[in-house]
């Protein structure tokens, strides 16, 4: 599915990667978090990808790598490289599937 968001590609501490943009209600499900994080790495060439939100009072809050996340806390997003991206997303099978030999 062709889909457009905001995403800023970030290099801190030795460690390159994606920051993406979306909607708190992504983040109810850790499951869907997931899907959307590997359905993202093609868009990036696979370096790792963070997901972002704010709260109501603008706070952010982030899904991904652990180690990220906690470079995250020291970091300000406001100030990173945004841009809009326009990518063909596949939220369906992020695995392929092996067809059998006839």
């Amino acid at each position: 599915m062709k889909t457009q968001f905001e995403a800023a590609i970030i290099e801190e501490q030795g460690k390159t990667f994606a920051l993406v943009s979306v909607q708190p209600a992504v983040f109810q499900n850790s499951s869907d978090t997931t899907t959307i994080i590997k359905a993202l790495l093609p868009t990036f060439k696979g370096i790792p990808v963070v997901l972002v939100t704010r709260d109501d009072d603008g706070k952010p809050a982030y899904c991904g790598r652990g180690d990220i996340v906690a470079l995250l806390e020291n970091v300000d997003i406001g100030e990173a490289p945004w841009r809009q991206v326009d990518a063909e997303i596949n939220l369906g099978g992020s695995c392929p599937v092996k067809e059998e030999e006839t």
